[in-house]
Parts: structure tokens; sequence; C-alpha cells
């Protein structure tokens, strides 16, 4: 089953994604078939929500990094917990190169890491949390992972779900099916690395046994309102603050994490993710020498262009939280906090804005201006900073000033 499901990862993702369903092939096709039905058999009931939550509204995904953030992060008003471990003998094993979790490196300016280190950190984490009923998902969600990884990766599954793990957050068919082979009461969140795009999509990851698809970043508010409106016997979620990349998560092959081989210190951050490699463009242009052409290349097109991508790109910044209105309204399960990499104090400071946004629409039952007038008052309250257009994530709500 397992050299099944890494040989399905492959061929699925063509199917999924191209024009003509047929074009894969009949191999590709009959795997497709088998396991359809081999899930369909283990299907699990969707209806059932953790720990029954008193909210049965928007749950607030937060990230964590240690057993210590787990008290203040639930008083702050998270619901769910995500966090990547990553334990030495990996690092050790296949260094920055190969990740577990499509996270790297620790961030030696702010003292912080994206994982938590040891399984007995992460028992604790998961026992602090469950005393206040808060549920836990373990990130496994690299795009794929080689065949040669897959005998540590079971033992990693195992480890994780005698731990008390409540699901992954999964982004490889076949990592899915391994999953459900060590325990199909495992809950399954697709995460963006599985790019569902549209309704099929995810109606096929609902009949594989997963019980909650991570929209991709990407995503229109108006696609995602059609999207929750086309699908069912699934949960949906949707991203809301910080880390708004503008590429399509699942087909992003960029490295994020080379700045541990560049032993310059002052020029580590410009390598911290290839995207923000910076680069130049070459090109003929007419009535031009080529030294004036790549001089007026270099002021109008390349540099403007990674200036507005790397102001864009700023982690901290990016804010949906003026769509939490229609994302209530859609019947959307939750809303993610990225940051796994932040401050205990970042952590905290955007799950209680997001918390106090949520309450006021659940008590106050405002209109949909009056909730932007708040959100937008509270974010510079919040933040001591105005909401700008191109860092915001659903930027239709600033552009319909009237809604």
């Amino acid at each position: 089953m397992l050299q099944t499901g890494r040989f399905f990862s492959r061929a699925l993702f063509k199917f999924l994604h191209s024009d003509t369903r047929g074009s894969v092939g009949s191999n590709t096709a009959f795997t497709f078939k088998i396991i359809c039905a081999t899930s369909k058999l283990r299907r699990r009931n969707y209806d059932n929500h953790y720990y029954n939550s008193v909210n049965m509204g928007l749950e607030i995904l937060s990230p964590l990094s240690s057993p210590q953030e787990v008290e203040p992060l639930v008083q702050s008003g998270a619901d769910v917990f995500y966090c990547g471990l990553l334990p030495s003998d990996w690092r050790q094993s296949y260094t920055v190169a190969a990740s577990l979790n499509r996270r790297q490196e620790d961030n030696p300016v702010i003292c912080t890491s994206p994982h938590i280190k040891t399984f007995k950190e992460f028992e604790e984490s998961i026992k602090l949390a469950h005393k206040y009923k808060t549920p836990v998902f373990l990130t496994l969600n690299e795009h794929y992972y080689d065949q040669s990884q897959y005998p540590y990766l079971e033992g990693y599954i195992e480890k994780a779900l005698n731990a008390g793990v409540d699901g992954f957050i999964v982004g490889d068919i076949g990592m899915i099916l391994t999953i459900r082979e060590k325990d199909p009461r495992a809950k399954i969140h697709i995460s963006t690395a599985g790019t569902a795009f549209n309704s099929e999509t995810i109606h096929f990851y609902r009949d594989l046994g997963a019980s909650r698809v991570i929209l991709p970043r990407h995503l229109s508010l108006e696609e995602i309102g059609e999207l929750a409106h086309n699908v069912s016997g699934i949960e949906l979620e949707a991203f809301i603050l910080n880390s708004r990349c503008a590429n399509v998560d699942g087909f992003c092959t960029f490295q994020h994490g080379l700045a541990e081989f560049i032993p310059e210190k002052e020029r580590k951050r410009d390598y911290e993710n290839a995207c923000m490699v910076l680069y130049n463009i070459t090109a003929d242009v007419k009535g031009c020498t080529e030294e004036e052409g790549e001089q007026l290349l270099k002021e109008k097109v390349s540099w403007e262009r990674q200036h507005f991508w790397s102001a864009m790109h700023i982690d901290e910044r990016p804010c949906g939280a003026c769509a939490l209105y229609e994302f209530e309204e859609m019947g959307l399960a939750g809303v993610k906090i990225v940051g796994r990499q932040n401050t205990p104090e970042k952590k905290i400071q955007d799950v209680g804005f997001i918390r106090q946004l949520l309450d006021f629409l659940k008590s106050a039952k405002p209109s949909k201006k009056q909730f932007r007038e708040y959100a937008r008052k509270l974010y510079r309250k919040h933040y001591e900073r105005p909401c700008i257009i191109f860092k915001c994530y659903y930027p239709s709500v600033l552009i319909n000033k009237a809604g």
C-alpha cells in the first residue's frame, strides 16, 4: 500500500490539474479507483467535531512552538494548535535541504524556532493543550517525501500518535495513505500543498478520509465563497494573518532555509527564502545600447518588482481580518494564523486580535460595514499601523468601501 501511495502521489497530482483527465494513463486511472474504493471503506463521520467546540463557529488555528506557549495562547483565544516537530536525528540525516514541514531553520535574530525539538516536549505540549480541551495538529506538509525517508517517517508518525496528537496537516497523497494505514481514526487536514482549487478536488480528499481542507492562500474571497457553496461533508479553513505569499503554495518548489548555507552573517537575510533572492532581468531595448537597456530595466523593472515583492512578503504584516464577516456567513470551520517562527508575544497578539473580532461579530451582530470599520480601527490600535491594500489577504474588502 505504501509503495502504491507514493506512486499515486505524483500520478494523481497530474490527474487533478490536467485539462484532459484521461491523458494521465490507464495505470493511474486504475490506481485512482483502487485507492478511492479502499478509502471509502474507512470513511469517518464528518459531523463529529473536536471536543464539541463551545464556539461552534470559526475556530482560531494558532501556531505553537513550545509547551510554554500553550496556556497564554489558550487564554488569548486559540481554539486549535498546529505545530512542527523537527528532531535532531532528521536534521543530521538530511540537513536543511530536506524539510519535514516546509520550515527549516531557527531565527537567530529573535531567538525563535518554528519547531518543537523533541517528542518529550511535543507530548508535554499535547497534554497541556488537552487540559484545556484544545486539539493539536502536527504538520507533515512537505509536497512529497523520498521513498528512502519513509522508514523514518513511519516511526515518526507512530511516536506522534503515541504522544496523543489529534491529527496531521498533510499535502502528499502518499503520506495521507501512510497515516491512514497507521491509524484510520487520525484526523487529516489537507495542507495548501494539496492544491485544492475546485470542489471536485476537495470532494476527492473528503472521500480519501480528510476532514478538512486548508484553502490555498492565493484564492480570492469570491472564489472561497464559491467553493464553500459547492462542497459538502468536509470542513474548509482559510488564512487570516501573516505571510501572504503570492506564489501558489502547492506548486512552489523554492527552498526555504538557504541562509544556513551562507557564511556571511550580514547576507543571511537575503537568502532566507529562495523566492526572496535578488535577481536581474536582461532584455534588448529598442533604441538603447545594451548598457543603457540594462540600466533602464534595473531601475524600472527588476528593482521595482523586487522592492514591491519584498514589502508584500513581510511575514508579520499581511492581514485578512475584514473577511471574517464573510467567512462566518460562508460557514467556514476555521481561520489560520501563520507564524510558527514568531515570538510568543507576537502569537499572543495575533490570537487576541482575531478573538476580539470574532467576539464582536458574535455579540454585537454588526452589519458588514460596521464590522469592517471596527476591524480596521482595531487593527490600527492593535498593531499601530493602517491597513494597506497590497498587504491584504482579501483586497476586495478594501476596494469595496461601502461593504
